[in-house]
């Protein structure tokens, strides 16, 4: 009777395991799933960004960004067109939204592109922006960005982005969308190339600030 009941606590406790192992949740998930909208309006910043050093946003980031979590993207784009609304209300016509691009390489490595997430989750609540997520495209593999100081971002994103179809951007206020910007490289050459097609004005919202 003792070794039954020894035999029936081992195979309890394997089973708890390896239903750990099965279900367990990230910690940034966890942290995700007890965000609300009214919670990340009350940490954002003086210009409506969210502060990346804020460890439930920055949960929320890297929810999007390498998992394209469900609930992360959709709380995310809810806040996201908040400060998309905000951008666009003196703007005449019907602004272009651009999400960030990735390089296809990197793209095909994670799975999907988190500012495509991001902008398609806020335009669920959105319907004033006309979205395009091929017009602006990188044309050059580059190393990641965190961890390279501002003179090097500029150098490393140098000439790495391009226009498709500049017909599609000239004389139009583009808004570009990006997960966090830190020292603005990448706002900046994503600028250079839609100025160059043609754009009249070019606006740049990140949903957090590093």
């Amino acid at each position: 009777m003792q070794e039954q009941k020894t035999a029936q606590k081992t195979i309890m406790r394997i089973a708890s395991f390896i239903t750990k192992l099965l279900f367990r949740v990230r910690p940034t998930e966890q942290l995700t799933e007890a965000l609300t909208l009214p919670e990340l309006e009350r940490l954002s910043r003086y210009d409506g960004t969210l502060p990346y050093s804020e460890p439930k946003v920055r949960a929320l980031v890297w929810e999007v960004k390498y998992y394209a979590h469900g609930r992360a993207a959709k709380l995310a784009g809810e806040y996201l067109a908040q400060l998309l609304l905000a951008e666009a209300a003196d703007i005449v016509g019907t602004p272009l939204l651009i999400p960030m691009p990735m390089h296809p390489k990197r793209r095909k490595e994670r799975g999907h592109n988190q500012t495509e997430v991001l902008c398609e989750a806020a335009l669920k609540v959105l319907f004033s922006f006309t979205y395009d997520p091929h017009i602006l495209i990188r044309t050059r593999h580059t190393q990641p960005q965190q961890g390279l100081e501002r003179h090097n971002r500029l150098k490393n994103l140098q000439n790495a982005m391009a226009v498709s179809d500049p017909a599609k951007v000239k004389g139009r206020v583009c808004i570009v969308v990006d997960d966090v910007t830190t020292t603005g490289a990448s706002f900046a050459e994503a600028k250079r190339a839609l100025r160059e097609a043609g754009a009249s004005e070019v606006r740049c919202i990140a949903l957090a600030q590093s």
